[in-house]
C-alpha cells in the first residue's frame, strides 16, 4: 500500500493543491470536511489565518505549470502502515446511481443480516461456524458500498431497529466498509474487513442470553464476563476453516485502544493491527448510536464529537479524522434542523461537500407537515426563502417529531420510479 500525503507548511501552499486533512478540526473552518482543492489566493489567506500546516494528497494535485516551480523543496512524507494518516492506493468513483443501487442494497442489507442470525443460532446450538454463506453476503456488500455507499447506509440507517445483538455488526460493517472505500483499501482488504467485523461477536454466542438482553447498566462482573466474548470468539474462529490470520486479528483486537487501555492484552499504537483499528472506531460508533436497552442513544453529530475528543487517546488521531471525513457528520437517514427551523432527513450525500448534501424538508419552519414534501441540495441551494444563508444547524434524535426515514425512503423510492407526489429542487 503506497501513500500520496504530504505535510506542508501553510507558508508554501500555492493554487491547485488538493487539501485533505488541516491541523485543526475541519468544523468550524469554512472549509469542506473531506478536503478541496485550493483555487485562488485567498482560500490560501484563509488557511494561514486558521492553521499552521495541512496535508495534501499529491496523487490529486492540479498545479497549474507556471505555479510548479514554487512547489517546496522539502517535503515531510508519513509513511509508516497503520499510524499515518494518509490515503491508499485504490480510488474509488460511484458507478450507480443512488436511485439504481438503492434496492440492490436493500436486498443486501436483509441478506447479510438472515446470514449473521444464521451463523449466531448454528453456534449457540453447538454447531460449527459455516462460512460460506456469511462471507457470500459480505462480498456482495462490498461490491454495493463500492459502488455508491449512500445507498447501503441509508438502507441501514433506516431499517427497523432489531433487539437482536448481532444487528450490530451488520451496521458496523456496513460503516467499516464505507470507512475502507474512502480510505482507498484493495477490494480484497475490504472484503476482510467486512467478514472480520461481521465475526466480532461470535463470541457473544458463548455468553448467557440474558446478559445480551438485560436492559440498563451492566454489573463490574457482568462487564468482566462480558469481555469473554472476544477470547472465545477467537477460539471458534480458529476451530474454523478457512478463516485467515488477518479476520482473527480484527476479532481478536477489535476492543484494543490506542493508548492500552482496551481489552484482551492492553495492546497500544501500532501492535493494533490496522484493519482491527477501523473495525475498533466502527464498532465503537455503532454503540453510541445503537446502545443497549434502556440507554439513551446519540445522534450521528454528537457521536461524531464524541470520537473527535477521543483522538489521540482510545482512537489514534489521524483514523479518527478519517472517520469523520468518510461517513460525514450527518449520515444518510439522519433527521435534520436547517437554520431556517425546517426539518427533514438526509436522503444522499455530496462527497464534495458532506456538510451540504440532499435533504427531503418534512416539516415547515413552525414544525408543520408539508402537504408536498421537497429535496432540496443544500450544494446549489445555500439561501431560505428569506435570503439568509441555510445550513444544517443541527442533528435530531431517530424519531423526532415521529418522522419515520423509513417511510421518507419508500416515498423517495416511489418518485425514483416515476411516480409518487415528491418535487425536487436543484
Amino acid at each position: 500500500m503506497k501513500y500520496s500525503q504530504e505535510k506542508i507548511n501553510v507558508r508554501d501552499l500555492i493554487i491547485g493543491m488538493y487539501v485533505t486533512r488541516l491541523d485543526r478540526p475541519w468544523v468550524g473552518t469554512p472549509f469542506p470536511i473531506q478536503g478541496f482543492h485550493i483555487k485562488t489566493q485567498d482560500e490560501i489567506n484563509t488557511l494561514t489565518h486558521h492553521c499552521k500546516h495541512v496535508f495534501v494528497d499529491v496523487e490529486r494535485n492540479n498545479i497549474p505549470k507556471a505555479l510548479e516551480k514554487r512547489q517546496p523543496q522539502t517535503r515531510t512524507i508519513a509513511a509508516a502502515k497503520g499510524s499515518s494518516y494518509l490515503k491508499f492506493r485504490e480510488a474509488y468513483k460511484t458507478t450507480r446511481p443512488i436511485k439504481k443501487e438503492i434496492h440492490t442494497a436493500s436486498q443486501l442489507h436483509q441478506e447479510v443480516s438472515v446470514a449473521v442470525d444464521h451463523v449466531m443460532d448454528k453456534l449457540r446450538d453447538g454447531k460449527p461456524l459455516s462460512l460460506h454463506e456469511i462471507k457470500n453476503a459480505a462480498d456482495k456488500m462490498v461490491d454495493s458500498i463500492t459502488r455508491n455507499p449512500d445507498a447501503m447506509v441509508w438502507v441501514c440507517k433506516i431499517k427497523d431497529k432489531d433487539a437482536h445483538t448481532y444487528r450490530h455488526s451488520v451496521r458496523a460493517s456496513v460503516w467499516a466498509i464505507a470507512y475502507g472505500r474512502h480510505l482507498g483499501l484493495s477490494k480484497e482488504d475490504l472484503q476482510t474487513l467486512a467478514l472480520g467485523v461481521l465475526l466480532c461477536k461470535v463470541g457473544k454466542t458463548k455468553l448467557p442470553s440474558e446478559l445480551l438482553t438485560t436492559p440498563g447498566q451492566l454489573t463490574a462482573d457482568d462487564v468482566k464476563l462480558m469481555k469473554k466474548h472476544v477470547d472465545y470468539g477467537v477460539e471458534i474462529l480458529k476451530e474454523t476453516p478457512g478463516i485467515s490470520a488477518e479476520i482473527i486479528s480484527i476479532v481478536w483486537c477489535h476492543n484494543e485502544r490506542h493508548n492500552g487501555s482496551g481489552y484482551p492484552r492492553g495492546l497500544q499504537g501500532d501492535e493494533i493491527p490496522f484493519l482491527a483499528k477501523i473495525a475498533g472506531i466502527v464498532d465503537h460508533y455503532e454503540t453510541l448510536t445503537n446502545p443497549r436497552p434502556d440507554v439513551e442513544p446519540l445522534t450521528s453529530s454528537q457521536a461524531m464529537a464524541k470520537l473527535h475528543d477521543l483522538r489521540g487517546s482510545a482512537f489514534q488521531y489521524d483514523t479518527v479524522e478519517e472517520f469523520i471525513q468518510a461517513i460525514g457528520i450527518y449520515p444518510t437517514g439522519t433527521i435534520v434542523q436547517l437554520s431556517s427551523g425546517e426539518v427533514g432527513v438526509i436522503t444522499e450525500q455530496n462527497p464534495q461537500r458532506r456538510l451540504r448534501p440532499v435533504v427531503t424538508l418534512v416539516l415547515d419552519e413552525n414544525k408543520k407537515p408539508l402537504r408536498i414534501r421537497r429535496i432540496i441540495n443544500l450544494l446549489k441551494n445555500t439561501k431560505d426563502k428569506h435570503g439568509k444563508r441555510l445550513d444544517i444547524s443541527k442533528s435530531l434524535p431517530q424519531g423526532a417529531y415521529d418522522i419515520d426515514p423509513a417511510k421518507i425512503y419508500l416515498s423517495t423510492l416511489e418518485r425514483f420510479l416515476g411516480f409518487g407526489g415528491l418535487v425536487f429542487k436543484s
